[in-house]
């Protein structure tokens, strides 16, 4: 199969499902409107050669990695939840760790991708820092732990990393003033989750979470594909000092990371 840019190998994998939830209000409690449940998608045509098929093991939707030359997208239904064409500004996301005060001593990092982020925190974190990267679908694990593990230099086989599955905004709730940096990569920005449970983290709610979990001059980010600009005034409210820093992929801003400092 081809889209016109190369040809196309697509693997389907098992993970939760998603939904792509368009931007409502900035400042209303619930900051994103409800998400809307897409339909499965079953790609009946056969693969081309080269292409693995992984059946889903324990979830109405299916997830696709698809190829294309050197892309890279791993999507559900028409969503895109993980892209490698900007691989490098989610290894400079991850560096913004150092933004706290002093040397992180632990790290939350919500969201797994390809590992790129997790990578970017190890590269400058200490060899004392623990690095908690919490990831809710099985598939990007399984992914990041084998066939993509190359894209980010196997970042799972580091000591430092505690890898856990499950809903970052849970993990960081049960933190209490101990974690030196939040970076938050689990959707392509505030104003659009790709899963249901994530909305709460963009709220005043989710950022008080926040808030409760960080260290004294700890630092929360928030990975966006595009300009958010916005949600600055979320993080004022919020409790948050903020600033926007550009991230770059080939000499071009390609992303933001929203920062709020306490």
């Amino acid at each position: 199969m081809s889209d016109g840019r190369g040809p196309v190998a697509q693997f389907v994998v098992s993970g939760p499902a998603v939904a792509p939830t368009p931007a409502s209000v900035p400042g209303k409690s619930a900051y994103l409107t409800p998400p809307m449940r897409p339909k499965p998608r079953r790609f009946s045509r056969p693969s081309p050669r080269g292409a693995v098929r992984v059946q889903s093991v324990d979830e109405p939707m299916e997830v696709v990695l698809r190829e294309t030359g050197d892309l890279l997208e791993l999507l559900a239904g028409n969503l895109v939840l993980l892209s490698s064409a900007a691989l490098g500004t989610e290894r400079s996301f991850g560096e913004l760790a150092t933004l706290c005060r002093g040397t992180p001593r632990r790290v939350i990092v919500g969201g797994l991708g390809f590992g790129m982020t997790a990578r970017g925190v190890l590269d400058v974190a200490a060899a004392s820092t623990r690095v908690v990267v919490v990831e809710k679908v099985d598939a990007v694990i399984d992914l990041v732990k084998g066939k993509l593990a190359h894209m980010a230099d196997r970042p799972l086989d580091d000591p430092r990393i505690e890898l856990v599955r499950g809903d970052v905004g849970e993990v960081i709730a049960q933190r209490k003033g101990d974690v030196d940096a939040i970076l938050l990569d689990v959707d392509n920005g505030p104003h659009w989750a790709s899963f249901r449970t994530n909305a709460r983290l963009y709220s005043l709610a989710g950022l008080a979470d926040c808030q409760r979990a960080l260290a004294p001059g700890g630092v929360l980010a928030v990975w966006s594909g595009y300009r958010a600009d916005a949600f600055l005034s979320h993080l004022r409210k919020g409790g948050f000092a903020p600033s926007v820093v550009p991230l770059q992929e080939r000499g071009r801003v390609r992303a933001r990371a929203y920062v709020g400092r306490i």
